[in-house]
């Protein structure tokens, strides 16, 4: 493994890894060990290796054996790291299974009671000790990214806040966009945002910027003191508390209470939302990659596109746009809310629905709340626009799958796009049932 990946950094300078793998049988002194490929003397015949393994093993008691797969990291500066997977396991009487390769239908695996080759790929998968070896390299290569990541928070906040002293205390988790800090700047705390991949493709940072000003001046959020309009990054004072989405009991009160102080301010946001051109822009987007939206999307899409000028002729007021628990900040006492990526000007019930945006159920006991006793007109509108936000967040999460943030983020957007979809048609047959 290490002379695969010398050569190819020696070639190239670039990081790189490569792996090997092999057989162990102690009771062969190790054999077949890194002769395993070709152990029989023609490489890549596993049937004559298979066969040649039995043959030695004969006359042998101990039966044990693992796989041993060794993956070697150069990283850019040359510095050469070693991971390791194994699997236990025993060398079987007979081969038995048709599934995998090479020595899979002789290793039997007494815990599962077959052997590999016997397994259905998954579970071999999840075992295997490559799948081990290459486990470790993915929790190093994560670890090497946050530490770069921090690096890059505290470089960045020097220079805003022209000092040495700032320190990362953590990292805020739980969003799908964009990467959170709490930083110590001279022993007090803020939150500094840098934007996730393709954060700009959604929002627009000039209407943002204008939108938070706006929300400052209501006292309801976090001041920003630093706000890059190119790269989107964003240093505002940190809020102690915790987001409604880690307790148990919503103050739903306080969160009515603060929702009117924003619908009911007079404030204009820096645009209408327009959800429905909206909705266009972001297929269009997917249809550019080459995705084709299925006909099952396409039908639901189609009918709620019914309730456009429905939905359309509500009185428009200034909301926050993406109201979901996990951005208002709760202190047993006050309430703050945060994140005005998608503020624009609609309809108020479009910021309860987004309170749905956990559970459906958290959402219709705000919208209760907010108006005592919501009519069937509320309710619907309710309904329609949490509908809207799924066939919304469909879109961006079927964006990120299709841009290969699922592996870098360890985000199946795939399923969270599926989990959208549904959502849409069941909340369709709430308002059509």
């Amino acid at each position: 493994a290490y002379l695969k990946a010398e050569h190819f950094y020696e070639k190239y300078g670039k990081p790189v890894f490569a792996d090997d793998s092999g057989l162990v049988v102690p009771a062969l002194n190790g054999e077949p060990g890194v002769r395993s490929a070709r152990y029989a003397d023609e490489h890549g015949n596993y049937a004559k290796n298979n066969l040649l393994l039995l043959e030695k093993m004969q006359e042998v008691k101990d039966r044990s054996a693992y796989f041993l797969t060794v993956v070697c990291f150069i990283d850019e500066s040359g510095e050469v790291h070693f991971f390791e997977g194994r699997l236990d396991g025993e060398i079987a009487r007979e081969p038995k299974g048709r599934n995998g390769f090479g020595y899979d239908p002789l290793f039997y695996m007494p815990e599962y009671g077959m052997t590999l080759a016997e397994m259905e790929p998954e579970l071999k998968n999840r075992i295997s000790h490559r799948y081990k070896a290459l486990h470790l390299l993915s929790e190093h290569l994560k670890e090497r990214s946050e530490h770069k990541m921090e690096k890059q928070v505290i470089a960045d906040v020097q220079r805003i806040m022209k000092t040495e002293n700032v320190h990362v205390l953590e990292r805020l988790m739980g969003g799908m966009s964009n990467y959170t800090y709490v930083v110590s700047v001279n022993s007090k705390k803020y939150t500094y945002r840098i934007p996730g991949e393709y954060g700009e493709v959604f929002v627009d940072r000039h209407q943002e910027l204008e939108n938070i000003r706006k929300a400052e001046s209501l006292g309801i959020t976090n001041r920003t003191v630093y706000f890059n309009l190119k790269e989107g990054t964003k240093l505002a004072e940190y809020v102690e508390g915790k987001p409604l989405s880690t307790i148990q009991d919503y103050p739903y009160p306080q969160v009515a209470e603060l929702l009117r102080k924003i619908h009911n301010s007079g404030l204009e946001a820096a645009s209408d939302y327009q959800p429905f051109q909206r909705l266009k822009s972001y297929e269009l987007l997917l249809k550019e990659l080459g995705f084709v939206h299925s006909f099952r999307y396409l039908k639901t899409r189609a009918n709620f596109n019914q309730y456009q000028e429905y939905l359309e002729s509500q009185k428009k007021v200034f909301t926050h746009g993406d109201s979901q628990p996990s951005n208002f900040i709760y202190d047993g006492e006050r309430l703050f809310v945060v994140d005005f990526e998608f503020t624009g000007n609609n309809d108020p019930i479009y910021d309860i629905a987004c309170f749905a945006n956990i559970r459906y159920e958290e959402g219709f006991k705000l919208l209760q709340v907010y108006y005592g006793n919501p009519n069937d007109d509320e309710i619907r509108r309710f309904n329609l626009w949490r509908c809207f936000q799924c066939l919304q967040w469909y879109n961006v999460a079927m964006f990120k799958e299709q841009k290969g943030l699922s592996r870098t983020l360890h985000i199946d957007f795939m399923k969270v796009a599926e989990h959208y979809l549904e959502l849409a048609e069941w909340l369709l047959e709430k308002v059509q049932g």
